[in-house]
This record gives C-alpha cells, sequence and structure tokens, in this order.
C-alpha cells in the first residue's frame, strides 16, 4: 500500500506542475562571434584528458548516440572531432581550423549575461585502516544489502523518469536512515558494509561531498575509494545551515572545517543538518569522474550530462582564486582554456553551472573551496 501512495503522489506532483517556458541551454556562435580561444598551458595534462575522453568514447557501443539539442551524433563523429580536434591544435592558424572545421555553442547560463557560476571540486586525502582501533574508528560503509533503487519508469511508461532509494523493510520499501541515524545511532554498525575507517569525522564528511578520495593507510599504501550509490535523501548544505545560526561567515569549506575542529561538540548536531549519506567502493585508481577515467586538474570538469555530451570539448573562461601555503586566499586570475567534460555532479543543473576538478592536496583543496566566480562556457562540437 505504501509504494502505491508513493507512486500516486509522485505522479501527482509531476502532472499538476506547468513549467515556465525556458530558454534553450545552448545558442549557436558564429565564427565572426567567436570568443578569443587560448592554448592550453599545460598541454602534456591536457593531452592526458583529452585521450580519456577518446577511452570512454572507445569503450562505447558502435551506434551509441548522443545529442546537443535535437542534433544526434555518433560514437564514430565525438572521436573524429577529438582528433580533428588534435590536429588543429598543432597548426600555426589553429583558430582559423577550429572555425572551419567546428561549430561553437555558448550556454544560455543563469542569468541575462550568459553567464555560468563556476564551483570547484578536490580528491581529499584521509588516513585510515582496513581494521578498527582507537585511533581510526570512523567507517567508509559499501552499499548496504537492504539498499534498494526504483526507476518508476519500469513500473509504466507514462509515469516520469524518477528513480527512488531506499530500503526493504519487511513487505515495504521505506525510505533509507538518514545521515544521523547511520553515523549518530549506528543503523549500519556490525553487518558487515565497512570497507574501511578513518580517523578524522570532519574529512569523512568531505569526502561525502566530494564523492572519491584518497585513503592512506599505516604502512602508506594509497587507497582510492568512489561513489557507489546514496541514500537517496535529500542534500542540504550544512555552510547555508552554519550561516544561518550565525557560526560562521563565508560559509565554505575551509572555515566549515575550522568551526568543527575548534567545536567537536557541535559536529552531530550540524552534520545531522544534511540526511545525504554516500556509500563507497575501492578502486584501482583515483580520483575517477562519471567516465570511469582518471580525472586531470583544471582540464576535467563537471556539467549537466542532459545538455553537454559526455566528454565533449568546452571552452570556459573565468576566474580562479589565487591561495599560498597556509591556504589562504592571496586574490583572482583569470583562467581561460579548454577543457573536457567528463564528471557530473548532484548540483551541477542546467546550462549555468560548472565544477572544475583542481586536482589533490591542500592547495588543491583551497582552490576549490574558494572557487565562486561566475563566466563563460562554450561546447565546441565537429561541423555535420
Amino acid at each position: 500500500m505504501r509504494i502505491k501512495l508513493i507512486v500516486f503522489f509522485v505522479v501527482f506532483l509531476y502532472l499538476g506542475c506547468i513549467p515556465k517556458k525556458l530558454p534553450p541551454p545552448l545558442e549557436f556562435v558564429p565564427s565572426k562571434d567567436w570568443p578569443l580561444l587560448t592554448k592550453p598551458k599545460d598541454m602534456e595534462a591536457f593531452q592526458t584528458a583529452l585521450n580519456n575522453s577518446l577511452n570512454y568514447y572507445h569503450r562505447l557501443p558502435s551506434d551509441y548516440t548522443m545529442f546537443v539539442g535535437d542534433t544526434a551524433y555518433t560514437v564514430g563523429e565525438l572521436i573524429e572531432g577529438l582528433k580533428r580536434f588534435q590536429v588543429c591544435l598543432k597548426k600555426p592558424n589553429w583558430q582559423s581550423c577550429l572555425k572551419a572545421h567546428f561549430d561553437l555553442y555558448q550556454a544560455t547560463g543563469m542569468n541575462n549575461k550568459k553567464q555560468a557560476l563556476f564551483t570547484g571540486y578536490y580528491q581529499p586525502i584521509l588516513f585510515g585502516s582496513f581494521s578498527p582501533t582507537e585511533r581510526y574508528r570512523y567507517p567508509i560503509y559499501s552499499i548496504p544489502d537492504e539498499w534498494v533503487k526504483i526507476d518508476l519508469r519500469r513500473f509504466g511508461k507514462n509515469l516520469p523518469h524518477l528513480v527512488l532509494k531506499g530500503m526493504v523493510q519487511g513487505h515495504e520499501i521505506v525510505p533509507f536512515y538518514t545521515r544521523s541515524e547511520i553515523d549518530f545511532e549506528h543503523k549500519l554498525k556490525g553487518k558487515g558494509y565497512e570497507i574501511l575507517w578513518v580517523d578524522d569525522p570532519v574529512e569523512l564528511f568531505f569526502l561525502h561531498i566530494q564523492g572519491s578520495g584518497m585513503v592512506i593507510l599505516p604502512d602508506g599504501q594509497r587507497i582510492y575509494v568512489h561513489y557507489a550509490a546514496s541514500n537517496g535523501r535529500y542534500y542540504h548544505s550544512i555552510g547555508q545551515s552554519m550561516k544561518s545560526l550565525g557560526l560562521i561567515e563565508d560559509g565554505n569549506g575551509l572555515e566549515i572545517k575550522r568551526y568543527l575542529r575548534s567545536h567537536p561538540e557541535k559536529i552531530k548536531t550540524v552534520f545531522s543538518k544534511n540526511p545525504s549519506y554516500i556509500f563507497f567502493e575501492i578502486r584501482d585508481k583515483g580520483p575517477l569522474g562519471a567516465l570511469e577515467e582518471v580525472l586531470v586538474p583544471y582540464y576535467s570538469v563537471a556539467t549537466d550530462f542532459n545538455i553537454f555530451p559526455k566528454g565533449a570539448i568546452l571552452f570556459i573562461t573565468t576566474e580562479i582564486p589565487l591561495v599560498n601555503d597556509r591556504q589562504e586566499l592571496l586574490g583572482w586570475r583569470p583562467f581561460s582554456t579548454f577543457a573536457f567534460n567528463q564528471d557530473s555532479g548532484g548540483t551541477i543543473k542546467g546550462s549555468g553551472r560548472v565544477d572544475i576538478f583542481f586536482g589533490t592536496g591542500p592547495l588543491a583543496e583551497a582552490q576549490a573551496c574558494y572557487m565562486d566566480r561566475y563566466g563563460k562556457l562554450y561546447l565546441l562540437m565537429k561541423k555535420k
């Protein structure tokens, strides 16, 4: 009965909401109006990112297609586009070559200036063990056996494209445990779902936000953990909650960490504000993006895959933070480069959001935490 009520409620909401007419997410840019394009500064790293997109395309079925608006592109066309792009970049008149062989689209963004909001992410480093000890006592969980997901479309083609996540209790499917129930009521403890234990609950929380990370074992071995699933609960920003309570001013990750380390008694209250929870799996390399390829700092970005094809060539122009060894913000510098659409994110929706991968370690963390700037986003597709 409860499943029927859930399905009825979702369908009611879906049919009862009439969306506003929105502008198209992408606009074609005539060659005479192209922005000033700049070559990547680190061609070796850029080539690695390009090869990762190629590797992804080569794993796809030959009849697989991706869309830009109503235009379909086959895998073969996407591969051909990347190879032609490589050829053009090596030519003295490389910009003319691109204009001759590619179409450029600008993201209409999130405001009347056609700007996108650029944020950042990084690979956190944690210290942990395969066995719990007095030091390593905070678990990283794999997907629990009772966790299930329901694709509504499998119950009827007239239902919305919506996937619900929950757990089985008797003959019912109910919402999965919240973060508070998992971390502080220990609902999963001792069931064998722990894959690692780490020594810092604050860093563990940020691992959940980033979606993947590196865990260094006592013997120095590096273990890569990667997003496997979520509990299906909505994500709530603890930064916003802490700001509204007057605990912090800015709300970036560094300020949140400083506060929680100074006020460990607040950890339970603050973390419980976000009911979302992430389950992980161990991988042999990392950090992996949505293409199952290792992310490359500055040249791997996350956008909305419903608008921008996976692995596609992007051109971005914005500002990125300058930081010192103490993770202090010194200023901002212009940043324009080609990059590749190699990841996605729960909050990266629409044509007005971009997440830049900054790398691993304290400097990358600082850049990612400060990154909050508007800019322009373009998509480059080989001409048909």
